[in-house]
């Protein structure tokens, strides 16, 4: 009897519920506004520095680095292939102002931006060899046989982070930076 009368229970719920699905008045029909990003990329906002919260978009990098004492600040990042040292190489360029469109190719190949100092940022060249980055403008120079942490190729994207530093005779030197970005070239 107990199970006829809570298979009576379930029934009537079931029913209940089912009725009140029916009832609902359906929702009135919202246009769909377009939206707009809140974390522009590098790449479709180039003169705009990007937002970065949470995961990186990418063409973001985020992050500073010290060369002489100056602390810059990194928010942008390419990648392409390039040649260094007579190895074909990933070269990552991670920049406190956006690089124009049109110059991205040729700043992988000959840093021409970052040279005449009208950019600032670190230049990571990936090879079998391992890893090497130059720091913007200083030219301050490290080489390691290790490469970047979290770093991966996933098709057209590159990601990584980095950290390190050091003293010399002229200055203190590091790096702590994050970044996504995609081949160019």
């Amino acid at each position: 009897m107990k199970s006829v009368k809570r298979a009576s229970i379930y029934l009537l719920l079931a029913i209940t519920l089912l009725g009140c699905s029916f009832l609902k008045k359906p929702a009135a029909k919202q246009e769909v506004q377009p939206t707009t990003k809140a974390e522009p990329t590098a790449q479709s906002q180039p003169n705009q520095p990007p937002t970065v919260q949470g995961d990186l978009q990418v063409g973001q990098a985020s992050g500073s680095y010290t060369a002489k004492g100056e602390v810059v600040e990194l928010k942008y990042a390419y990648a392409g292939h390039g040649e260094r040292f007579g190895n074909e190489s990933i070269v990552i360029l991670l920049t406190d102002k956006a690089i124009p469109p049109d110059a991205i190719s040729e700043e992988i190949k000959s840093q021409t931006l970052l040279q005449s100092e009208q950019l600032r940022g670190l230049e990571y060249v990936i090879d079998k060899d391992g890893m090497w980055v130059r720091f913007h403008p200083s030219q301050y120079q490290e080489s390691s046989s290790n490469k970047l942490k979290d770093y991966s190729v996933d098709g057209n994207i590159v990601r990584g982070t980095d950290d390190g530093g050091g003293n010399l005779s002229d200055g203190k030197y590091g790096r702590t930076v994050k970044f996504v970005a995609a081949f160019v070239n």
